[in-house]
Order: C-alpha cells, then sequence, then structure tokens
C-alpha cells in the first residue's frame, strides 16, 4: 500500500480509503492516480481477509422472486438491474444475484443474507401478495440493510423505490375514456407483481370515477412477461360479440403483441381498436403505430436504490435517521396508437 502512494503521490490513508470504497474523501483525479498506481504496481487487496476483519463483502444481493425461466430478461428488470450497476462499479461494489421462485420458502430467496455474503440486498418479488410479505418479513428478521422494489410499504424501518404505477394506470384509463371508450380491456401477468395490481387499480379507479360498469370478461390476468402470450388473449377479446374499443396491456410488450393480434385479424389501430402500454421502453417510440404509454423511470429507480443502500451502509456516514421510502413520478406519452 505504501508503494501504491509513492507512486500516486498520495498518502497511505488515502490509498485506504479509495481500497475500502470511501471514495466521498478524495477527489476524481486523486481517485484515478490511485487506481492506475494499483494497476501498475498489480496489487490487488485481499477482500478476503478485510471482509474477515471488517465483516464487509463489498457486495450488494440482487433477490428476485420470479418463476420465469428467463425472468432476467424482463426490460423492466434489466433496466433496474443497469441502474444499480453504474452506482454499484462506481462505489466499488460487487453484484450478486439470487432468485428463487413463489413456490419455495423465503429462507431460499434471502439465502445470501443467512450466509453473510452480501452486505446489503435488493428484493424485487412476485407471486401473492400474502407470499412477497413473507419475503419482506423475513429478510427483515435477518438486517435492516435491505431496499424493496415497488411494493408499497407502510414500515418506516424499511427502504423502498417504486413509481407512481397507481397513477399511472388512473391517468391512462381516464385518456383512454376520454377519447369516448367504455368498453376497456385489461390485460395482465398471470404471476401477481406488485406493479400490475397497482396499474390495475388505477384502471379500476378511471372506471368508476367516470361512472363506468367493469366488465370482468374484458380482464384477462392470463400474460406472462413474453409478447408471445398476449397474442391469444387479444385474439379472444376482439373474437368477442361485444368486443372492447381499447385494450389497456399492463407493459409495452404485452402492448406490441395485441397490436400484431389486431392486425391479424383485420382491425386497425388505433381507428378500430385503441392500444396501449405500460413502461415506455426504448422501442416503444418506433412501434407501428407508435405506442401511448406511461414512462416509468426504471434506470433512475435502479440508480437511487443503489445511492440509498450503500449510503446506509457507509458507517462512515452512519445510517440514516429513518429510511426512505421514495416514489418516483410517472409521465403518460400519447402517441398514435391510442
Amino acid at each position: 500500500m505504501r508503494q501504491v502512494a509513492q507512486l500516486a503521490g498520495v498518502s497511505v490513508q488515502t490509498v485506504s480509503n479509495h481500497v475500502n470504497g470511501r471514495h466521498q474523501y478524495m477527489a476524481e483525479g486523486t481517485r484515478q492516480r490511485v487506481a492506475d498506481a494499483m494497476r501498475e504496481l498489480g496489487y490487488y487487496p485481499n477482500l478476503t481477509a478485510r471482509g474477515l476483519r471488517s465483516s464487509e463483502t463489498r457486495t450488494l444481493g440482487f433477490l428476485v422472486l420470479d418463476q420465469h425461466a428467463r425472468f432476467l430478461a424482463d426490460p423492466l428488470t434489466d433496466l433496474v438491474l443497469a441502474g444499480i450497476g453504474d452506482v454499484a462499479r462506481d462505489s466499488d461494489y460487487g453484484i450478486l444475484i439470487q432468485s428463487s421462485r413463489p413456490t419455495e420458502p423465503p429462507d431460499r430467496l434471502v439465502t445470501p443474507l443467512l450466509q453473510s455474503r452480501v452486505d446489503g440486498a435488493f428484493l424485487l418479488l412476485s407471486g401473492e401478495r400474502s407470499v412477497r410479505e413473507a419475503h419482506i418479513a423475513r429478510a427483515a428478521e435477518i438486517t435492516s440493510e435491505f431496499l424493496v422494489f415497488d411494493e408499497p410499504i407502510n414500515d418506516p424501518k424499511i427502504m423502498s423505490v417504486r413509481a407512481a404505477d397507481r397513477e399511472g394506470g388512473r391517468e391512462l384509463a381516464s385518456h383512454l375514456i376520454g377519447r369516448g371508450h367504455e368498453r376497456i380491456a385489461f390485460v395482465g401477468a398471470a404471476v401477481p407483481w406488485a406493479v400490475v395490481e397497482q396499474r390495475f387499480a388505477g384502471f379500476k379507479d378511471a372506471i368508476r370515477a367516470h361512472g363506468l360498469e367493469l366488465d370482468p370478461e374484458l380482464v384477462k390476468m392470463e400474460a406472462g412477461w413474453e409478447p408471445h402470450s398476449a397474442l391469444p388473449i387479444a385474439q379472444g377479446l376482439l373474437s368477442m360479440q361485444d368486443r372492447p374499443t381499447a385494450i389497456m396491456c399492463s407493459t409495452d410488450l404485452l402492448a406490441l403483441a395485441t397490436i400484431h393480434a389486431a392486425r391479424g385479424l383485420g382491425f386497425k389501430v388505433p381507428e378500430q381498436v385503441a392500444v396501449s402500454g405500460f413502461d415506455d421502453f426504448q422501442f416503444a417510440h418506433f412501434a407501428s403505430p407508435a405506442l401511448t404509454t406511461v414512462r416509468i423511470p426504471a434506470y433512475d429507480m435502479g440508480r437511487e436504490a443503489a445511492r440509498m443502500l450503500i449510503a446506509h451502509l457507509d458507517t462512515s456516514e452512519g445510517p440514516p435517521a429513518g429510511a426512505e421510502q421514495l416514489e418516483f413520478p410517472i409521465e403518460v406519452v400519447i402517441r398514435e396508437s391510442a
């Protein structure tokens, strides 16, 4: 460490700060000089030994409860993880990904916390609400160093980050109603997710607020996250004798498949059936017709979640006075499809 300090022209304490991730004490240029000197000298600190001394692993857990085989391929999960990864990289933290299915006991998902393989963790959960709550409760029994995505959290000791999904569902449904649609279908996932529950709740809020009746035949919670899962659902809806004139999908991927199904049946979008999505993935603007949707800042949510958890872990600054529970605003993006 002394040789690194001499080569970089800094103190040994500055090198120690860099090795231990205390970058708030140094300028970016200083940090870069220390990193360059370490590479030149081939100096890599023994993280295992350091972990034994300090009880730190410099690793964050990304714990995902999802039954799908390709759960990390979901674009929303990908964006959240990208935001976490950027902040973790800049803070010299690694990321450990652990997955489990809603049918498995909570200890399977929180194994990295039980084995002290991570300093803190993010929870992204699917399954029935009682299942999700059981996983949150189990994590809370082990540590306070975790953050939950998407769930409305009432416990002031638990950190959380989510978007205003219910507001987004309400505003998007109100837009469709304002365009004259009264028979509006809702297509969502078969496996419960907090975001879909909230989007559907907002949809129902708008239906009630405008004095319309919710037809249970138009609510189809049967999809996966993959686009093809929406094809038979959309085909069934559009083949009804009293078909919907608008279909509100819980994700952009399902909305694209719905547009494809509508065209396959000879319907014009939006002239004969309006279709909307949710998330505003990059491709939504380039769809044909361009997709009306709700913008969710998933990447920014991941970045802020990582900042919050790492700040909570930074003992040099001390823990925050109370857990942060952030709700990101949404934006309804009106395009051609609805």
